[in-house]
């Protein structure tokens, strides 16, 4: 009674659907990192925006206002650019996670397959044990039975 080892064929699939899912795990990471640097950016930008807006309390005359003027429109500009590049970058997120997903249903599906296989081996090394045991019993009776 040689016990026939479990092998799943699938197995360089399986390797390979975890790495991908790895690679998309590590550029979620990266993606996550670049939004929260964007957010903080925009952060401070929507600081630079209210200080520049805000003239202090001192009186100026038009030119400073002008200057002023010019600053604030500079750094309204650089607020919506930030804006849109944090926009952006959510949408990148949002990708890369819909792409995560995929690739862990990808993986599940072939574990899921493999645990299928392998209680079906396990179901049938059984059957083969419980076979052996009753050819074996079946032989001491048959032996005992007989005269010598």
């Amino acid at each position: 009674m040689t016990k026939r080892r479990f092998h799943f064929k699938l197995e360089p699939l399986r390797t390979l659907r975890e790495n991908a899912e790895q690679n998309v795990m590590r550029e979620l990471a990266g993606e996550l990192e670049h939004a929260s640097s964007l957010r903080r950016e925009l952060s401070s930008a929507e600081q630079r925006l209210l200080a520049a807006r805000d003239p202090l309390g001192r009186s100026s005359s038009a030119a400073e206002l002008a200057v002023q003027q010019v600053y604030v429109e500079r750094v309204e500009r650089e607020l919506d650019a930030a804006r849109r590049r944090a926009v952006v970058q959510d949408g990148h997120v949002e990708q890369t996670r819909a792409r995560l997903a995929s690739a862990v249903r990808e993986r599940q599906t072939l574990d899921r397959l493999e645990e299928r296989r392998r209680a079906a081996h396990d179901l049938e090394a059984r059957r083969a044990d419980r076979n052996d045991a009753d050819e074996v019993s079946l032989m001491s009776h048959l032996t005992s039975e007989s005269p010598a």
